[in-house]
């Protein structure tokens, strides 16, 4: 069983998952980053007992050593490692597991978003992954630790269920700033509170495809003009808009 685990990156994913593997029972032996400062600010936060700035300094006790660096570095920290018998894991969405060089390991991919300003429970996260090099029953103990929640899920799914998680979390986070910047100067986004999260409870509760409303929908061509011409000093969103309810309702 996976006991020893050392931490590659010092960003937000890195900022979560530390202290989920010592709520776990697993213990951090070494965290590698580029950034002294931030070695510093994480072995401070989580009491981690050996930090270095080298891949090439990775400490041999480690079971597990998880890559928690952008998805463009994956491929190239794990080239950089010295020889290891421990498994490699990274979480990209979007990195087959081709990054990790032939070495076994595999990806456990929690569906969230991470920031550094809180940590997310890892307990009420779906975890997805994918082994490879006859790894499979340890790869999935140790994200059983995590979550109780976890599914197989090989690359080329994994690429479109992250597609999905962009479109549904990253692509409305830009429509949140596009409707604060229609806001009258005497309110804030607060407003638009209830609504969304009405909008939101519905979604789960019924379905998207069971969810639209709006004046696409029903083909309300009064509303949409109108709204059209507020948008004429603006004419990327006022295309963005006009496309938009044509994929909601085609007939307009």
């Amino acid at each position: 069983m996976i006991q020893k685990v050392s931490v590659i990156g010092a960003g937000r994913l890195a900022w979560s998952l530390i202290p989920n593997l010592q709520r776990a029972g697993l213990e951090v032996v070494q965290l590698i980053s580029r950034s002294a400062a931030a070695l510093e600010e994480f072995e401070a936060a989580w009491n981690i007992p050996h930090t270095s700035t080298r891949a090439a300094g990775l400490l041999p006790e480690a079971a597990a050593v998880w890559l928690a660096v952008p998805d463009q570095a994956i491929a190239g920290v794990a080239a950089a490692l010295p020889p290891t018998d421990a498994l490699l894991i990274h979480s990209s969405g979007s990195t087959s597991l081709a990054a990790l060089q032939g070495r076994p390991g595999g990806v456990i991919y929690p569906l969230q978003i991470f920031t550094r300003q809180r940590v997310t429970d890892f307990r009420s996260l779906p975890l997805f992954i994918e082994a490879s090099g006859g790894v499979s029953a340890a790869l999935h103990a140790l994200a059983r630790r995590l979550s109780p929640t976890v599914y197989p899920l090989d690359t080329a799914r994994r690429l479109k269920l992250h597609l999905g998680a962009v479109l549904a979390c990253n692509f409305s986070n830009l429509m949140f700033r596009l409707a604060a910047e229609q806001l009258p100067p005497n309110l804030d986004f607060g407003v638009y509170e209830a609504l969304l999260r009405e909008h939101i409870d519905n979604v789960f509760a019924l379905q998207p495809a069971h969810t639209q409303t709006g004046p696409a929908i029903r083909g309300d061509l009064n509303t949409i003009h109108k709204h059209l011409e507020l948008l004429k000093e603006n004419p990327q969103l006022q295309q963005l808009y006009l496309q938009l309810s044509r994929m909601i309702n085609p007939e307009l």
